[in-house]
Parts: structure tokens; sequence; C-alpha cells
């Protein structure tokens, strides 16, 4: 099985560094997964090293935040309570693998003992990977794989699965006449053209739309590929495909950032949400959660991240020690075009609007993962809502 997810997007240069001794700021997840995942990583764990060692997490950019505010201090802090001799320092890159060949250089320069990276731009981070092998520092991937060189190993959120769920549930709102008769003419918006993630998403989203498509149930007016999966350029996309043909009743993305960004160009050209139908959330941001709040988002694909991290520590740790990846960490492989990498694949969540169900709930399981706040959810237009009245 080949997997991968949903990462950096376009945003302004930026680059900041904290330590494990400087505390997490992170809430745990209380579950990973329904339905047969792993709660909490492999049951084994590797354990602490004698000497201690200098471990980087490499973030692709200022968006999507998660890595930010979310991955990086979940995997300060399992790194922590796994080994606390273990310093973990963070940067985050521009978008570009130069920047993040770059900050790689100086990681391993400061000596590095392993480097835990969100690939910036996942097809050109040959560069990236074959510097550090040279300098015999292994590499993990995260979410986003980095492609074309030696990588020791992935942890990843199956993006095959997340394209499914999303593409099952339009399918089936189509076939129930939720959408107008068909063909129910709709635009698709894609993520960075090949990359893993990208292609495995797209993938199982077809699974369910050619049929539609081929039956004439569904008619794609435009589509197109999100470059750095960031939300500006979907709008800009989004406009493109709305100069041409604005009579469209859905929109199929694939994550929160390219909704938003497709929705904020449908407002300009007097739509909405409501009037066209907007599938493909995932990865929530506060966006997204308002979105669903508002009715103006149809769905979201959950990705505990706590869980995530802490198997990256895992993995971090034992290729700090010189060991291979705990084999109850590994149930997939992914193929990064240099080689096929030992992957813990995690499977996603899923949820989605129901009629007569307070779309709260939905916001209630990011809250729970402890992805955001309500404080944070609930404001702007979003603090009318009815669960923002009740939980903000």
């Amino acid at each position: 099985m080949f997997v991968a997810a949903c990462g950096g997007s376009s945003s302004s240069s930026s680059s900041e560094s904290t330590s494990a001794s400087e505390g997490s700021g992170s809430s745990e997840s209380a579950a990973a997964t329904e339905g047969g995942g792993e709660e909490e990583g492999g049951e084994e764990e590797s354990g602490s090293s004698e000497e201690g060692g200098l471990v980087y997490f490499m973030a692709p950019n200022t968006q999507p935040e998660r890595y930010i505010h979310q991955d990086g201090p979940d995997f300060v802090k399992a790194m922590k309570e796994l080994d606390p001799n273990i310093e973990v320092k963070q940067e985050v890159a521009d978008g570009t693998s130069a920047t993040q060949q770059s900050q790689i250089e100086t990681a391993i320069a400061n000596g590095a003992k392993a480097l835990v990276v969100v690939a910036a731009d996942p097809p050109s981070s040959a560069g990236l990977l074959e510097f550090a092998a040279a300098d015999e520092v292994p590499v993990i991937g995260y979410e986003n794989v980095p492609l074309n060189g030696p990588l020791t190993s992935q942890v990843i959120f199956s993006p095959l699965s997340a394209g499914e769920q999303q593409a099952k549930y339009f399918s089936e709102q189509v076939k129930e006449g939720k959408l107008g008769p068909t063909p129910v003419p709709i635009v698709r918006l894609y993520g960075n053209k090949g990359d893993v993630y990208e292609v495995q998403m797209k993938k199982g989203q077809d699974k369910y739309m050619n049929p539609l498509i081929k039956e004439g149930a569904v008619e794609v007016t435009c589509e197109n590929y999100v470059k750095e999966w960031a939300p500006e350029n979907a709008q800009t996309d989004m406009e493109s495909c709305l100069s041409k043909n604005a009579d469209i009743r859905g929109y199929l993305g694939m994550y929160d950032g390219d909704v938003a960004g497709a929705l904020a160009a449908l407002k300009q050209h007097g739509l909405d949400g409501q009037k066209v139908k907007m599938f493909g959330g995932q990865n929530p941001e506060l966006s997204g959660l308002q979105n669903l709040l508002l009715e103006e988002q149809q769905d979201e694909v959950y990705k505990p991240y706590p869980v995530e991290a802490k198997a990256a520590a895992e993995l971090a740790l034992a290729a700090v020690k010189g060991e291979e990846p705990p084999a109850s960490l590994i149930n997939a492989q992914v193929n990064n075009g240099a080689d096929t990498i030992p992957t813990y694949e995690i499977p996603t969540i899923y949820g989605h609007l129901e009629e007569g169900v307070d779309p709260a709930a939905l916001v209630q399981k990011a809250v729970d993962y402890g992805m955001f706040t309500w404080e944070e959810v609930c404001t702007g237009e979003a603090a009318q809502t009815k669960g923002c009245k009740e939980n903000g």
C-alpha cells in the first residue's frame, strides 16, 4: 500500500527553533483511530539512549499551521517522554526544498543524529535526502513523503483511504439526489501535482468518481492541481474555473485549505457553500471547522496528530540508536521513487454533516483530539452559530 499526506503550502519564509526542554504545549488525543488502528504507535518502545543526542523536526512551511502548532509540539512531548536525554529542535521552511536543504545542512553541522522531515516540496527532495545520507544522518519522512532519495522510514495517515472516504460520501449524495438532477456539474481541485499524497488521494477519490463520470451522473466542468496545496492558489484556480463556467452545483477538493480557497472564490461570484455543496475537507483547520458550523463544508477527514508524532518519535529514537525501525511500527510500504520505504500507516477518521444533527458534533471531535479549542473556533461569523453559543 502506498501512503502519504497533505502538507506544505505557500506562505512567507519562516524559521524557528525550540528545544525539548522547553516543554510541548500540545494536548493529547484520547484515541487514535476508529475500527482497527493502533492508538498510540506500536506496542514496543525503544529504550532511552545512554548518550542522548540532537533530533530535528523539519516543518515544510507556516501553512498548514498543524506542523508548527500541533505536530511539532506533539513530537517534542513524545520524544521527551521516550527519552529525556534527547534534545529536539524545530525548523520551519518556506515551502521550498532549497530552504529545507539549507536548514538540514545547518542541522547536521550542529550535530543532528536524526531528522524528521515533512517534505516542503516532495518531488524536489532528492538533494536534501542525498546530503543527509552522505553524512550518514537518518531521515524519517513525516506525512509528505520526500521523494527520489534515501529515506530510513516513513510515518503517515493513509491518503488512499482519505480520498475514498470523501468520494464515497460525495457519490452517495449524488445518487440520493442531494445535489439535484444529474448530470451534476462540479469542479475538482487536487493537491500539489506529483506528491505521493496527491497521487494516492486522487486514486482513492477516482474509485468512486470515475463510475459517476462514466455513467453521466457527474460532469467535471473544470479541474486543476493546486500548487503547494496553498489556499490562495486554490482560490485562483477556482476563480479561473468559474470565469469559464459558474453553473456548478458541487465541488470536490482534498483538504480544508483548498475548500476555503474555493469557497472564497465562489463568494466573489455571488455563490456560497449552500448553493454549491463543498466536499473534500481534511486536516482540520479553523476555516474548515468554522465552515462546518456554517454548513458551508460538508465533511472532514480527521487525523489524531499526537499518534503520528509519537510513532515518529519512536522511529527517530531507533534511528539515533542505530537500530532498525521497530517491527511494531511497520505495517506498510511506500515507494518514494528511489526505494521501497518501511512505513507506519495510520487510518484516517471521517465525519460529515447529517440532516437534523448539529454540526457542532464534528467540531467537538477535533476539540477532543486536541487540535483546537472552542474558543479558537468561535470567531467571526461562526461565533453566531448554535454550536458556538453553546460551547464557545
